[in-house]
């Protein structure tokens, strides 16, 4: 939610989730994330963290 960006929630669960991940799996060497294009506060996050960009995927959806 836009009004509630900028306080450093998403990072502070990212590092979170991180710590986890290294804790209960030492062996992990690479990790996946998708963000939409447009949530340019989100991948400013990913990339403080030091993760970077690898492909591009589509998503698309149809009412039936």
């Amino acid at each position: 939610m836009p009004a509630h960006r900028g306080h450093g929630l998403g990072r502070a669960v990212k590092l979170r989730m991180l710590e986890y991940l290294r804790d209960g799996r030492p062996g992990v060497r690479e990790i996946v994330t998708t963000v939409a294009d447009e949530n340019a506060p989100m991948r400013a996050v990913n990339t403080a963290l030091g993760h970077r960009a690898g492909s591009s995927l589509g998503l698309y959806q149809v009412r039936l």
